[in-house]
């Protein structure tokens, strides 16, 4: 289970830990959200800027994942 280890009202921000095994699942389901995403956005063409922005920030979400993945 998650655990936060600090939190910043200032800024909004959260630091959490979490083991390798979450870290996996977490990286899986954003995975899914991306594939998911790509979908609509193919069977709905044209698609509209706010389904590209979510597929963008999915996609940088999920390559953040794998750098801290990669760097542990």
């Amino acid at each position: 289970m998650p655990k936060i280890v600090k939190s910043n009202k200032e800024t909004d921000s959260l630091t959490i830990e979490l083991t390798k095994s979450e870290l996996v699942d977490l990286m899986d389901s954003v995975e899914c959200m991306t594939e998911k995403e790509q979908r609509k956005l193919l069977e709905n063409i044209p698609s509209t800027e706010e389904g590209r922005s979510r597929l963008d920030r999915y996609k940088a979400i999920k390559e953040d994942l794998k750098k801290i993945f990669d760097h542990r």
